[in-house]
C-alpha cells in the first residue's frame, strides 16, 4: 500500500479492504482529488482522495477534516436517492498515512462535456433555433433533470452550496450530483460562523457573506446560473440575467423568466422550490 505523500497514477490504496488502483487523474478541488480507479476484481470506480497531512494543503487541515466528514454524512443521508445523488460505494480515513478516501461510481461524461458535444450538433443542425448555445429540447432535457436534483436536495434538508456544471456528472442518461464537501444542513439556522465557500458566479453570493443566511434558496440560484450556461455556453459573470457581451439574448421567454428570477442577490425575492417544479419549462412541452 502506498504511503502519504504526492499522489501519482498506478499507485494502490485500500479501503476497507478492498484494493483501488488509481488509473488518471479526473479533477481537484481545494479539498482533494478524484481519480479513476480499478479495483482488484476489475470493477471500475471514482475514488476521491483526501490528504490529512499537516502540511498536505493550503487549506487548514481541520476544514479538510470537515469537508471528508461532512461528504460521508451528506451521502449516507441521501444513499438511496440513487436516480439523482452519486452513489457512494465506501470510505475510510488512515491515520497512518493521514489520507482518507471516498469510492464513488464512476461517471459516463461531465455535464461540460455533454454540453459541448450537443453544442457541436447543434451547430450542424438544420434547426431555425441556432441563437441559443444548445437546441432548447436538449437544455430543458437537462433542465428538468437539474430542477429534480434539487427538489431531492430540498426533500433531505441539505443545501449543496457549490452546484455547478463541473459537479454534474452523466451516469448514462441520468444527471447526478457530486461533491458534498461544503454542503449544509438546510435547518441548523443562522449563526456568523456558518460555512463560507463556493465557486462564483455559480454559488449564491450569500455564500461569500457571513452576513445573510444561507439557505436552500442559494441552491435557487445555482440552477439558474447553470441554465445561463446551457442557454449561453458561459458563466453568469454579471451574476444577472444579461447575456454575456457579443451574444444575442435568448429568445426562450420562458427561460427569460427563469434567469430573472433565479439571479437575484437577495434570497427572498428568489423562487422556491415548488415554483421551479411547476413552471412550464420544466413541465413539457414547454420550451418557449
Amino acid at each position: 500500500m502506498s504511503s502519504g505523500g504526492i499522489i501519482r497514477p498506478n499507485q494502490r490504496y485500500r479501503i476497507q479492504g478492498e484494493f483501488y488502483t488509481l488509473l488518471s487523474r479526473l479533477g481537484y478541488g481545494s479539498f482533494g482529488s478524484v481519480w479513476t480507479s480499478r479495483t482488484e476484481n476489475g470493477d471500475f470506480a471514482a475514488v476521491k482522495v483526501f490528504d490529512l497531512s499537516r502540511s498536505g494543503s493550503r487549506i487548514r487541515l481541520n476544514e479538510r477534516q470537515n469537508s471528508f466528514r461532512n461528504e460521508i454524512k451528506m451521502l449516507d443521508r441521501m444513499r438511496n436517492e440513487t436516480e439523482h445523488i452519486v452513489t457512494m460505494y465506501t470510505f475510510e480515513y488512515n491515520p497512518r498515512i493521514s489520507m482518507a478516501f471516498i469510492a464513488m461510481e464512476l461517471a459516463d461524461e461531465s455535464l461540460i462535456d455533454r454540453v459541448k458535444n450537443l453544442h457541436q450538433r447543434h451547430l450542424r443542425s438544420r434547426m431555425l433555433d441556432r441563437f441559443d448555445f444548445i437546441s432548447a429540447n436538449d437544455r430543458q432535457n437537462i433542465w428538468i433533470q437539474l430542477v429534480n436534483i434539487i427538489l431531492t436536495l430540498h426533500r433531505y434538508g441539505v443545501v449543496h452550496c457549490d452546484l455547478k456544471p463541473a459537479n454534474l456528472l452523466f451516469f448514462g442518461p441520468l444527471l447526478k450530483v457530486i461533491d458534498f464537501g461544503i454542503a449544509q444542513d438546510e435547518f441548523t439556522g443562522y449563526n456568523r460562523r456558518q460555512r463560507i465557500g463556493g465557486t462564483r458566479p455559480y454559488s449564491a453570493p450569500e455564500c461569500f457573506s457571513d452576513r445573510t443566511p444561507v439557505t436552500s434558496k442559494a441552491d435557487i440560484w445555482s440552477v439558474g446560473a447553470i441554465l445561463y450556461f446551457l442557454t449561453y455556453g458561459k458563466r453568469p459573470i454579471y451574476e444577472t440575467a444579461q447575456a454575456p457581451d457579443g451574444v444575442s439574448q435568448t429568445r426562450s421567454r420562458l427561460v427569460q423568466d427563469i434567469l430573472q428570477h433565479c439571479l437575484q442577490r437577495n434570497p427572498s425575492r428568489r423562487p422556491d422550490h415548488q415554483w421551479l417544479a411547476q413552471h412550464p419549462l420544466t413541465i413539457p412541452p414547454g420550451i418557449f
